[in-house]
């Protein structure tokens, strides 16, 4: 029975067409639906401010877009009966959706091809431990690790971008893209980055693009003859007018992402600190007196970060033995003069004096009310590996380790 009647349910013609146009410009109204959120979070149960990330009123929001765009474009076609409506709208709706996705491909690739996304792993990122990292912050150390990785992963964004600019080019961006962000939105989905609906949307919108060449690359691929697609109606106007509309869009299209990234890379770009103190220390003497073992909260190891953006560089310490829940401490550091201020995340600034002899550097100050002073030596090189270990074509089998 249920066979039968889903033979027998007519879908309305060009009801694919509508959906996407209404769901593209409920997308580009608000990425997450203003006027939706409220029944989404109520939905879902979230009561206080809202949650950063995706919670769940996240994909119940998407659902009820979804869902609303479904109901507009019903209505849409039940109004327009026979006037053709959907027919002279769809030129512009796949421009829209080829530009709209061109936009987001450039955002995202020009952070990754000036490898600004995922920064290359620095001195505190050293004393993360393994199983102290999220998910998220796995990938991105280990794309971040890798500059050749992230380029070569922005210049797969970005050029499909470009393809999608123009209506000729735009199957071969397409069928780019559409396994680009098919192995985006895995990586979300398996390293639990909080952007799963924004890739499954751009995938979402790779296949619409994509749809309408189907039957033709079905043939191609049974090496039967293909068919050409009727061409779209060109632009209104006059042919220079024309030419100048398509340069003035592809150019924002392709410009505003690219000027946005530049502009992060002159905030964001990391820099080498001012200083000859960066590096990872360890203690080698601390004037305080052995607590019991098991509430040793002296410190182990010192990491002050060898760059630093707009924002003062990162430091991070670990404790010896401490049974608070915090293994290590985490801040930014400044260095002025002889003193060395250490900032820890949401706490008071500690300043301690600094002298150096040789490798050794000695940090006295106090820490909890009492006063201390500790003697650091630069860790051993296998602590540091991952940063000063470079890329090289031949691999010994000591080098695997």
């Amino acid at each position: 029975m249920i066979a039968s009647a889903l033979r027998t349910t007519r879908i309305p013609p060009g009801l694919g067409l509508r959906w996407l146009a209404c769901w593209l410009l409920l997308t580009l109204l608000g990425w997450y639906g203003v006027t939706l959120t409220p029944l989404a979070r109520t939905l879902a149960g979230e009561t206080g401010p809202p949650l950063t990330g995706e919670p769940p009123s996240a994909f119940i929001l998407f659902g009820l877009n979804a869902g609303l765009a479904l109901i507009v474009a019903l209505a849409w076609g039940r109004a327009e009966g026979d006037r053709g409506w959907t027919a002279r709208a769809a030129p512009w709706i796949m421009r829209a959706a080829r530009l709209f996705l061109a936009y987001v491909l450039f955002a995202y690739g020009w952070q990754k091809v000036f490898l600004l996304q995922m920064p290359q792993p620095d001195h505190s990122d050293l004393l993360t431990r393994f199983g102290q990292m999220n998910h998220m912050g796995l990938l991105w150390r280990t794309v971040g690790a890798s500059p050749l990785f992230q380029f070569v992963g922005g210049a797969l964004e970005v050029l499909p971008a470009f393809l999608l600019l123009h209506r000729r080019t735009a199957l071969a961006g397409a069928l780019l893209a559409v396994p680009v962000m098919s192995f985006v939105l895995l990586l979300n989905l398996g390293f639990n980055v909080f952007v799963k609906l924004g890739a499954a949307n751009l995938l979402l919108l790779a296949v619409a693009i994509l749809w309408p060449h189907l039957p033709n690359l079905w043939r191609a691929v049974r090496n039967e003859p293909t068919r050409p697609l009727p061409a779209p109606p060109g632009l209104p106007g006059p042919r220079p007018l024309r030419v100048l509309a398509r340069l003035a869009v592809a150019g924002y299209v392709t410009c505003a992402p690219l000027l946005t990234t530049l502009d992060f890379v002159q905030k964001w770009s990391p820099r080498p600190v001012p200083h000859d103190l960066a590096g990872v220390y360890r203690v080698t003497a601390d004037s305080r007196p052995t607590p019991d073992i098991a509430n040793d909260c002296r410190w182990r190891t010192l990491a002050l970060d060898a760059h630093r953006t707009s924002l003062a560089p990162l430091y991070r310490t670990e404790w010896m033995n401490c049974p608070d829940a915090r293994a290590t401490g985490a801040g930014r550091y400044e260095v002025s003069g002889q003193t060395l201020t250490l900032t820890p995340a949401g706490g008071s600034p500690q300043r301690l004096r600094w002298a150096r002899q040789g490798a050794q550097l000695t940090l006295t100050g106090q820490e909890n009310g009492t006063p201390f002073t500790v003697t650091l030596e630069p860790a051993p090189a296998r602590d540091t590996r991952l940063r000063d270990d470079h890329w090289r074509l031949f691999i010994t089998p000591a080098a695997k380790e």
